[in-house]
């Protein structure tokens, strides 16, 4: 005990060593939180619906290429763009919403970037109406939490690292148009039979992000290892000078002893076994070939957030693991699954014995989940993730023909442009 507190002792006595650059520090890391907090409340948002055409025969192909037309909107975020300027990178909010059983589409965009997500749109589904409307968020959030109405909601994780894929779109397609399967059939049908006063909101945050990005480098470093280290492949690091020569004696010794191995006299020559992408087994070639196509395309930084608002007589829990159980088509064991986190959503894990504590905390909670949905803020807890433009065309694309939701807001008359020998 009295070495430990020699130790306390001397560590306050040389507090002028190590307090100053931990205020530094500290004033660094507020600092640049206060100016990306002041640069994203500058931002200014619209939210606009999309009534799609009564018939889209595209896959979700087409919606892979509008994201890819939105990941133009990356920006660098330099030195001074970070320390002084606040500078952020910009994101929008995709958005299936049902209220009362009606079905909506919704993008949250800022200003500037409207005739973007706009042409992207009618790019890929030209016959598709897209216009400014105001914020349902701002109502279903008056209501709640408040003795009528409950909510109830999570944010969703990957299960693994992000250069796991998770199962896209192109397993569900076939070659025959009648055996075709759309993944967000399963969410339309769930929106479809809610009743009057029940709600659903769906939304998909995203941020285009380069390779270059610190985390997202480190995990696509990981998965090139991964892929290495499957297939056998060896990666040549380079070295320094000793290492080098060090290196070169232990071979030297190596092939000697080699040699001498195989010598008659000496011993049996041993047969080597190596592994290759050729002893891989099946499952194991798709594994790779699955996170290769990831790490090949332009990729996003996502939130997943989704809730239910419902009147506290009519509000039914299954509807929460009807749109998790909805999610989970996109699960593989051997790849990527989604998840909830625990720590972003609107339930307590606090014991039953102390019901007045699990009630405060729930109440904490869902407050925090309402601003976060209302503000279309990131991840609670940096605990957003990469998805490539394939995956999300995946989970959010318009729905193609073979879905016939009835309460979907579509396009009521095909438009056509007018003769070109039209009188003015």
């Amino acid at each position: 005990m009295t070495v430990f507190y020699t130790i306390i002792d001397n560590f306050f006595k040389l507090w002028w060593l190590w307090l100053p650059p931990f205020l530094i520090a500290l004033f660094v890391e507020l600092w640049v939180k206060y100016l990306k907090s002041k640069a994203a409340k500058s931002i200014v948002w619209l939210l606009l619906e999309v009534k799609i055409p009564r018939i889209i025969e595209k896959t979700p192909k087409a919606m892979e290429q509008v994201f890819a037309g939105l990941h133009g909107t990356l920006t660098s975020v330099k030195f001074l763009d970070k320390y002084w300027k606040g500078k952020v990178q910009e994101w929008f909010s995709f958005e299936i919403v049902g209220l009362g059983g009606e079905m909506h589409f919704y993008i949250r965009t800022p200003e500037k970037f409207k005739n973007l997500v706009s042409s992207q749109i009618h790019s890929q589904y030209p016959e598709a109406e897209i216009s400014e409307t105001l914020d349902y968020a701002s109502s279903l959030a008056e209501k709640i939490p408040s003795e009528s109405y409950e909510i109830g909601g999570v944010e969703l994780i990957l299960d693994k690292a992000d250069f796991y894929p998770i199962r896209t779109y192109v397993p569900f397609e076939e070659r025959q148009a009648e055996r075709r399967i759309d993944p967000i059939a399963s969410f339309l049908e769930i929106i479809s039979n809610l009743k009057p006063d029940e709600n659903i909101f769906i939304q998909y945050l995203l941020a285009p992000i380069s390779e270059k990005e610190e985390k997202w480098k480190k995990d696509r470093e990981a998965g090139v290892a991964l892929i290495n280290k499957l297939t056998g492949k060896k990666v040549e690091v380079k070295k320094g000078f000793l290492e080098s020569i060090f290196e070169g004696l232990g071979e030297f010794l190596g092939n000697l002893l080699g040699a001498i191995a195989v010598y008659p006299e000496w011993g049996e020559k041993k047969e080597e076994t190596k592994s290759s992408a050729a002893n891989l087994s099946p499952g194991g070639k798709l594994v790779v070939e699955a996170i290769e196509n990831k790490l090949s395309k332009l990729a996003f930084r996502v939130c997943i957030r989704f809730g239910y608002i419902a009147g506290k007589n009519i509000f039914n829990k299954t509807n929460i693991a009807a749109i998790v159980g909805a999610f989970k088509q996109f699960n593989t064991t051997d790849l990527n699954a989604f998840k909830g986190n625990s720590k972003a959503g609107t339930t307590s894990d606090q014991p039953r014995i102390i019901p007045f504590i699990k009630e405060r905390r729930e109440y904490i909670r869902k407050i925090a989940f309402i601003d976060r949905f209302l503000n279309r803020k990131m991840s609670k807890n940096k605990k957003d993730f990469v998805l490539n433009i394939e995956e999300l065309a995946t989970i959010y694309h318009y729905p193609i023909i073979i879905v016939a939701a009835p309460a979907i807001q579509r396009v009521g008359t095909r438009k056509a442009e007018p003769p070109v020998d039209l009188p003015m």
